[in-house]
């Protein structure tokens, strides 16, 4: 279901998305209203101003805020922190499906390079509501086009997040895209997050989320359980952690804590977070716990409001949630 337009209400801005593009908003929404909470897990002034300055029935369509998209941001601000301070050389991360996310200023050391890959309507939206920075990028892009790992360096390898988006694609791409990135960035890290079966059925039999806002279809869904034979299968990852949501922060989650301990509700219902580690072998190892390139975007004076070769296929997206 598409977001109506509507009036602007004077002094801010309206976004025109529909489908997967829209959803960028969902975890925005969530990732705001956590400053109100007690403990947040998150500090994103950012994304508090972007709730102030969109014109969006955010609790109309969301319904009521979840901690779990708070998460997930936490989760992933904590891998890229770490990855961050292996070395005192410029590192580079690539974030797919990056919408209206704002990791960059939570997790910035001063020096590290972003570039967000989006579809079209999506990184037109961040590009006129997110601050220009010198070490930012944007390409628009489906994240299944081949095109732009060109952009990317490879030494030092990169930290590739692909939060809230593998879901909307089906597995064959998913496969794809995975196997593709390892093959480039031997050394890379990689996370990612997923739905279980159960929950991509009821997006694609249409899931409601409240009376004004419908889901969209998420075709790749997996179980916990499989993540580690779906990642042997690929051939050139380590596993370095996958866990629910309720894994990272239980005093969040408490009850859904106690729950993932049952078996068939934690096979059935419990979504992932999955951290990887590209190989240069083939191998399975659980470990606890013509694109310009990047530096000619940024040398060239395009940083994040740059407008680089897009790819105008709608059908696979790089969002969220």
């Amino acid at each position: 279901m598409a977001a109506r337009p509507r009036p602007t209400t004077e002094g801010k801005h309206s976004v025109d998305l529909s489908g997967v593009p829209e959803t960028m908003l969902w975890p925005l929404w969530n990732r705001a209203v956590e400053k109100s909470r007690r403990a947040p897990l998150i500090d994103d002034p950012l994304a508090v101003g972007l709730i102030d300055r969109i014109d969006y029935d955010f609790a109309g369509r969301f319904g009521k805020p979840s901690v779990m998209h708070a998460i997930r941001a936490r989760h992933s601000d904590d891998l890229i922190r770490d990855y961050l301070a292996q070395g005192e050389e410029p590192r580079t991360v690539v974030a797919l499906g990056d919408g209206l996310e704002t990791q960059f200023w939570r997790v910035d050391d001063g020096h590290v390079r972003w570039l967000s890959i989006d579809l079209p309507e999506a990184i037109a939206v961040r590009r006129r509501l997110l601050p220009d920075h010198p070490r930012t990028a944007t390409i628009a892009a489906s994240a299944l086009d081949p095109a732009w790992l060109d952009a990317v360096p490879k030494d030092p390898p990169p930290f590739i997040t692909a939060s809230g988006l593998l879901m909307y694609f089906e597995q064959p791409d998913v496969v794809a895209l995975l196997t593709r990135l390892a093959a480039r960035f031997p050394g890379a890290e990689l996370f990612f997050d997923t739905i279980p079966p159960y929950i991509s059925r009821r997006t694609i039999e249409g899931l409601n989320l409240t009376k004004k806002y419908t889901a969209p279809p998420m075709p790749w869904g997996i179980s916990l359980d499989d993540i580690p034979t779906f990642v042997r299968g690929l051939r050139r990852f380590q596993v370095r952690s996958i866990q629910t949501y309720a894994d990272p922060f239980p005093q969040r989650t408490r009850l859904y804590k106690l729950l993932s301990y049952i078996a068939v509700v934690r096979r059935r219902y419990a979504p992932g977070l999955v951290h990887l580690r590209a190989t240069s072998g083939s191998s399975l190892q659980v470990v606890s716990n013509d694109a310009p390139s990047f530096q000619s975007l940024s040398s060239a004076g395009r940083p994040h409001g740059s407008h680089p070769p897009s790819n105008q296929d709608n059908a696979t997206r790089g969002t969220t949630r």
